[in-house]
């Protein structure tokens, strides 16, 4: 069978998941479920060279992944899940609208909460009005969230290994090849590998914009000016450039604007991004630009990194086979 399905509504609104209270929420106590079991890739080989069969093969344990996982054994189909970090936390932050993560169960694995979110594109008294929604925002708490697909995925293998390969045939199930050279089998392979889309196949050429992004977690000694209740949404002012003729021109090639979540007092996330771009935009400049607007709009002069990350996140371009 010819199948490669991207993961779809019971994604659970994928990457996204979560609420709380003002500031950190404290998750829901669960019922305990019974311990995941991690196997090796060679385990997937059940006699000789014969591969074991699966229902659905999910190639990738990111957010989407393993909502899709979790979402097939919900409706009592044989999974598989091959992933090399399958023990890692995963690295980037994901923000939610919580409306829309609430009614699907997941509001438990939000860890801030904010009551509205800001979208500032001049300053006051600019020819754009800014604007504030009034409407809950969170972020989520990656290591909860994952716990507790894995848990959801209980029944299901998961393999630590990297798929290299995946073979499909119209009349017999898809073959995935392992990076120890074990293989598995699955009537529908799902690719959730990230932006790279390495088993997905097109008639034409992939040419995509990329939303593209440097975030960092700052810890600053004596505290940042944001209010703890309120999310910048977007910050596309560009006055923190000042005269720096090279960051002026690469801001009206690739315009970013700011994104901001106050943690508490002195830990709070910015990611400075482009929205979209063809060719995708360098997260190194994306990086310089953060500094510079710490410094210049914010005041931020001394900070302690916690963590970075990078992104380049596919928008559009040709639908898959």
């Amino acid at each position: 069978m010819r199948q490669q399905s991207s993961a779809a509504a019971p994604l659970l609104a994928a990457a996204a998941l979560l609420l709380a209270a003002p500031r950190t929420a404290a998750l829901i106590p669960r019922a305990a479920t019974p311990p995941r079991r991690v196997v090796r890739a060679a385990a997937a080989a059940t006699d000789g060279n014969a591969a074991q069969q699966y229902d659905v093969v999910v190639l990738g344990a990111g957010p989407s992944g393993l909502a899709t996982a979790a979402e097939c054994r919900k409706r009592g189909l044989s999974v598989c899940v091959a992933d090399p970090t399958l023990q890692k936390t995963w690295p980037n932050n994901y923000g939610v609208w919580i409306d829309e993560v609430a009614p699907l169960g997941y509001d438990d694995c939000v860890d801030v909460v904010w009551k509205q979110s800001k979208v500032i594109f001049e300053d006051v008294g600019g020819d754009l009005p800014n604007c504030t929604l009034n409407r809950p925002y969170g972020r989520v708490d990656r290591k909860a969230l994952k716990k507790r697909l894995l848990d959801e995925c209980r029944g299901a293998t998961l393999l630590e290994a990297r798929a290299t390969a995946v073979d499909h045939a119209d009349d017999a199930a898809s073959r995935v090849t392992l990076d120890d050279g074990s293989e598995i089998e699955g009537l529908v392979v799902v690719d959730a590998t990230g932006f790279r889309r390495r088993f997905v196949e097109h008639d034409a050429a992939f040419d995509p914009g990329f939303q593209v992004t440097y975030g960092a977690l700052l810890r600053v000694p004596g505290g940042h000016p944001f209010a703890l209740d309120e999310l910048v949404l977007m910050d596309y002012r560009d006055g923190y450039i000042g005269d720096d003729a090279a960051m002026r021109a690469a801001n009206e090639r690739f315009p970013t604007f700011m994104y901001v979540m106050p943690i508490s007092e002195d830990e709070i996330f910015f990611e400075e991004t482009v929205l979209v771009s063809r060719p995708g935009g360098d997260s190194r400049d994306l990086e310089a630009r953060l500094k510079k607007r710490l410094r210049e709009s914010y005041g931020i002069e001394s900070f302690e990194v916690l963590e970075s990350e990078r992104a380049a996140i596919p928008m559009g371009g040709m639908d898959p086979v």
